[in-house]
């Protein structure tokens, strides 16, 4: 009877420390959005930035940001929400040559910034 009870004090004890551990452990950091194709817009000064199907995670709102000098504070932000495929379409206030930093949330988690190049 004594070794029943200290097997079944060592299976709760490794349970309990099992699960410390996980509730510790760092979750990992969503991945950013894979690198979208670029296409003109539907006026002078727009891009459409679009990624296909798993392109970013399901559901996940999609963020870019331009931080040109030469762009009106108020258009340097665009945001658009993935399909639940992952695929994604926005389009944004750009010229050749600026940096777009793009990023994707879900939930309460941000990725790192993919930094993509407006074509010449």
């Amino acid at each position: 009877m004594v070794h029943g009870r200290r097997a079944f004090s060592r299976v709760v004890l490794v349970a309990c420390a099992t699960a410390a551990f996980g509730c510790v452990s760092p979750t990992l950091p969503l991945p950013p959005p894979e690198t979208p194709v670029i296409t003109v817009g539907s006026a002078p000064g727009r891009y459409v930035l679009a990624g296909s199907k798993g392109a970013a995670l399901p559901d996940a709102f999609l963020i870019a940001i331009n931080e040109s000098p030469s762009l009106e504070r108020s258009k340097r932000v665009s945001g658009t929400q993935a399909e639940s495929d992952g695929a994604w379409r926005m389009e944004i206030y750009a010229s050749p040559g600026d940096v777009i930093d793009l990023s994707q949330e879900r939930s309460d988690q941000r990725s790192t910034s993919l930094s993509i190049r407006i074509p010449r």
